[in-house]
């Protein structure tokens, strides 16, 4: 296992880096762990703003007006701990709200103005039972995006509250606070997938966003069961795919803006997510999307398939590194999902693989230019 090495502290908090990931790992109110976040951190967000979101401004295509209207709908529809997270960033940053909220919301931002081509092109694959020799439950994921995210770096935030929320690590990009990848001290893991060519691709300004809401789940869930009651009761403001699990398993929510939500329950002890709607009760044909969603599909299904008792979370990567494309641009033979670079409509930009019961969290860059190999995190160590 890689050492961690400190960068900054602020308050109870610490910046580490470990392989070019930024590793804040904060403790406290969700207030003090805003500003710990903040001051930390400040010096990337500026970086993934100056990327993300001030060219729509400069251009005039994100207008103050926007900017208005998106921070009050975040800004008053979050729960309180993140408001407070919120207010203790503003505080550490010296920046005005609206830019840090513009910053976090950026995604959901960018499908409303139909800039986004889809939230983006990531593959999950779950084994349990009978597909591992010891019955627990291997998660590897990828996180298919722009070019342009591997400009700053990948943020693995470590949180530690002191208000009886759960610890928790989630995955994102610097000031891009939602949960794309996240796991808690009770074992509750999901990663998000776009779901926007099967769902639609309307946003409800309306609803609260689903992205910060994603942040009271991963805070509050104990088990499956109670997040998939979480889910069963929310109505989504983006078309999405939530794969879930905890200890005992895993399924996958497919969440339509337009028409609701459908939990797919895998058939057998292991299953794999794409960005294609694949619950049969939509009554809709399962759809191609343009970063091969259904490709993807088929071949880790079929890598599962063949090793059935073997998957562990060394085999699990062996999987993930698993290309999708020869270099000459062809599918491969056998292959898998990753996309090192872009050869359909993104690449991966972060790969993940969880440990469920243990805790164990493994990271990778597969990108030439920006490469880190699998990198080892102790989740229990960082929480203790």
């Amino acid at each position: 296992m890689s050492t961690l090495t400190k960068i900054a502290e602020a308050d109870k908090g610490t910046l580490f880096e470990l392989n070019g990931f930024a590793i804040p790992v904060l403790a406290s109110s969700y207030y003090e762990m805003g500003k710990q976040y903040g001051s930390l951190m400040k010096d990337h967000m500026q970086t993934a703003y100056d990327t993300v979101v001030a060219p729509g401004i400069e251009s005039g295509k994100t207008t103050p007006e926007d900017m208005t209207t998106w921070t009050n709908r975040s800004y008053t529809t979050v729960s309180t701990r993140c408001k407070r997270f919120y207010d203790g960033l503003v505080e550490s940053t010296g920046w005005s709200l609206e830019k840090v909220v513009m910053l976090d919301i950026a995604m959901e931002f960018g499908i409303f103005q139909s800039t986004l081509h889809s939230f983006a092109g990531c593959t999950s694959i779950f084994s349990w039972g009978d597909f591992t020799p010891d019955g627990q439950v291997y998660v590897g994921r990828n996180q298919d995006w722009f070019p342009s995210y591997l400009e700053f770096p990948t943020v693995i935030t470590v949180m530690k509250p002191t208000d009886g929320s759960y610890r928790h690590a989630k995955v994102g990009w610097p000031g891009m606070l939602a949960p794309m990848t996240a796991i808690n001290e009770h074992g509750v893991y999901f990663d998000v997938h776009d779901g926007s060519s099967m769902g639609g691709s309307v946003v409800y300004i309306d609803r609260s966003s689903t992205l910060n809401a994603l942040n009271d789940l991963i805070a509050e869930t104990p088990t499956m069961e109670a997040l998939t009651r979480r889910l069963n009761s929310a109505a989504a403001s983006i078309s999405y795919i939530l794969n879930i699990a905890d200890e005992t398993g895993a399924a996958s929510f497919e969440c339509s803006a337009l028409a609701g939500s459908r939990l797919r329950q895998p058939a057998e002890s292991a299953f794999v997510g794409v960005n294609s709607f694949m619950n049969p009760d939509w009554g809709i044909h399962q759809r191609e999307t343009a970063s091969n969603s259904l490709r993807r599909f088929a071949n880790m299904t079929a890598r599962l398939a063949e090793n059935k008792g073997l998957m562990n979370a060394a085999r699990t990567r062996d999987l993930m590194d698993m290309r999708l494309f020869n270099e000459d641009g062809t599918f491969a033979e056998n292959g898998g999902s990753t996309k090192p670079t872009v050869q359909d409509v993104d690449l991966t930009n972060y790969q993940t693989v969880t440990d469920v019961s243990q805790r164990q969290f493994w990271m990778k860059i597969p990108n030439p230019d920006h490469f880190a190999d699998w990198t080892q995190l102790d989740l229990k160590a960082l929480w203790s």
